[in-house]
């Protein structure tokens, strides 16, 4: 059984979960029939699903009498200024679209010299800008003349331009392939610097608007409104036409991609059903409207969300296993997990206020006042939408004002109450108990240094929360755990005690387990889950992350101490690692005692940084 979902574009149709192929199709219809030259903008933001559709358009382009070119502007960005990027892309349009052709490519001895002129004009450029950031003239670009701003002429971006137009006619008379037209798929152009994508969309209108030629792009409008920002200030009312007919002669075929349409049933039912959750029709119903109102449609949004969920998940059914007192219905406890996931990361200041109180259903003025809100104002704001079900109680008037404190909370407030609602009306008279069932688990991946949900996530849930190290270590005692285990633990967690605090972290001495809690961004992210260890066995179950080396550092250690450590050291999608039990009768006490300070000390270390 796997444990999580890869986050990947989908390379072909038959991986095709979303059902987005009919847009395909038609756009591969259009492609093919399109007078040229013709720029195809397939916008969305990020994690919509842009790749992908380019991925299905290349695959049926590919089987029709079109040549491709494939170029990842994120790649050609990295390591490279504003003005080295752009050249190094259009380099990489002619010489992808030469290895993709492969055999095909039939006009290798007519246009070798061409090819080469233009490879080194584009590459000359960049070695020119670098240097004159270095201030030193090492070599001018190719057949251009240095004005007094260190531009190239008009001159001679026509004459390449000329070159690359006859490399392109040549390819499509050339009656020994069949091709009849060249596709140039861009990209990743929300994913570098918004100065850099404007400049490399200005370039592609002016050096490769060529005949046979059409242009297929993935970008994010607001990512050019960022870009734009310098040449025509923050985007108003005013001068929203101009960021508009900047986008509009670029792309004159803008494709929204339809994430409304997208069919997130089948996507989400085989999502959980990959990771063993299979669901009653009314558990399913219950996780798709989670998602509904929380993190949405967005297919790469959804997979991070359902990776968290299967991480969390995971570490909570390891402590039911050893919990036999625990009596909780297993999905329903998932099933709430999923939901304050859904809630943390899509609006974590609603998640800290069910943290501090999870009776949710009780809060009232009393408690409006602590969090500073006007009950009186909110009462009359409320009347507004004369007789409405979501905010006709108490409650449902505190969450509501909850909401007025921030722009992206009052646009989704109508979609944080029915969240709410349906969880009250699924879980009714126990909602309390779950919520405090599953928030143990749901704080570890919370981004919050509020002091009040510090303190509120010690109290909550009805787990034994020990006052401290000393009080979880006498604890252990009396339940009979050895002293030498009782070391080990201390190895890692007198460390931790000491230095997590000042941090601002926080621990949680639970009954069954321990953790830490440290504010960092997600992918700088840092847990520990350590189980505690066995009567028989000094040793500990560990689930461990500390930032993005954590799996070059473990490796480096077992190098360095001559382990082996197999199995009982996995190696997660995530960045973290689980270690088992066995290690410590594998590796021997030394060693393991070792491993435990180098822990810590990591741990440590990440989170002062």
């Amino acid at each position: 059984m796997q444990v999580s979902i890869k986050d990947k574009p989908i390379q072909k149709q038959a991986e095709d979960q979303l059902k987005i192929n009919k847009y395909a199709d038609a756009l591969v219809h259009f492609i093919l029939n399109s007078d040229t030259p013709i720029t195809i903008g397939l916008q969305g933001e990020w994690g919509t699903g842009k790749t992908s559709m380019m991925n299905l358009l290349r695959e049926a382009l590919s089987e029709r009498d079109v040549a491709t070119s494939w170029v990842n502007t994120w790649e050609y960005s990295m390591f490279r200024g504003v003005k080295e990027t752009t050249p190094a892309v259009m380099n990489g349009l002619l010489t992808t679209l030469q290895e993709s052709c492969g055999e095909n490519w039939t006009i290798k001895n007519e246009t070798e010299k061409k090819m080469k002129k233009i490879g080194r004009f584009f590459g000359n450029l960049v070695n020119q800008v670098s240097v004159n950031q270095l201030g030193l003239d090492i070599k001018e670009a190719a057949d251009s003349t240095k004005s007094d701003d260190d531009s190239l002429d008009r001159a001679a971006i026509a004459q390449i331009k000329r070159d690359i137009e006859e490399v392109i006619d040549k390819l499509i008379l050339d009656n020994r392939n069949p091709y009849q037209r060249v596709v140039f798929f861009v990209d990743d152009l929300d994913r570098i610097n918004p100065s850099d994508a404007v400049e490399v969309l200005e370039s592609l209108k002016n050096i490769f608007d060529l005949n046979h030629c059409i242009f297929v792009l993935a970008i994010d409008y607001e990512v050019v409104v960022k870009g734009l920002e310098s040449k025509f200030g923050p985007k108003t009312d005013d001068n929203e036409r101009e960021f508009r007919s900047f986008f509009d002669k670029i792309i004159q075929v803008p494709f929204t991609m339809p994430v409304g349409s997208y069919d997130i049933d089948r996507f989400l039912k085989q999502k959980l059903s990959g990771l063993g959750m299979e669901l009653s029709s009314e558990h399913f119903d219950q996780y798709l409207q989670v998602v509904k109102h929380s993190v949405g449609f967005n297919p790469r949004s959804l997979k991070r969300f359902i990776n968290s969920f299967s991480l969390l998940n995971t570490i909570r059914k390891a402590e039911i296993d050893n919990d036999p007192d625990n009596q909780r219905d297993e999905q329903r406890v998932a099933l709430m997990l999923f939901s304050l996931l859904g809630i943390q990361i899509t609006y974590p200041s609603i998640f800290r206020s069910i943290s501090i109180n999870p009776d949710y259903k009780s809060w009232n003025q009393a408690q409006a006042a602590k969090w500073n809100l006007d009950m009186a104002l909110i009462n009359e704001k409320v009347a507004l939408y004369g007789e409405n079900n979501l905010v006709d109680e108490e409650w449902e008037k505190v969450a509501w004002g909850l909401c007025q404190t921030d722009a992206f909370l009052k646009s989704r407030a109508f979609s944080i109450l029915e969240l709410l609602n349906t969880l009250s009306e699924f879980f009714e008279d126990e909602l309390t108990d779950y919520i405090s069932e599953a928030m143990e688990f749901a704080s570890m991946t919370a981004v919050d240094d509020h002091q009040e949900s510090k303190q509120a996530w010690k109290k909550v849930g009805n787990k034994t929360l020990f006052n401290g190290l000393e009080a979880k270590k006498k604890a252990m005692r009396e339940w009979g755990i050895s002293e030498q285990a009782i070391q080990s633990y201390a190895l890692i967690w007198d460390v931790l005690d000491t230095e997590i605090p000042s941090c601002g972290g926080t621990i949680n001495f639970a009954a069954s387990a321990t953790t830490i809690k440290v504010p960092k961004k997600e992918k700088d992210s840092v847990y520990l889950y350590c189980k505690n260890p066995a009567k028989k066995s000094p040793a500990m179950r560990i689930w461990v992350k500390w930032g993005p080396n954590t799996h070059t550092d473990i490796k480096e250690f077992e190098k360095n101490h001559n382990l082996n450590f197999d199995e009982e050291v996995a190696l997660n999608t995530g960045g973290g690692i689980v270690i088992e039990i066995k290690l410590l009768n594998k590796i021997g006490a030394a060693a393991y005692q070792d491993l435990m300070s180098f822990i810590a000390k990591k741990v440590v270390e990440f989170s002062k940084a």
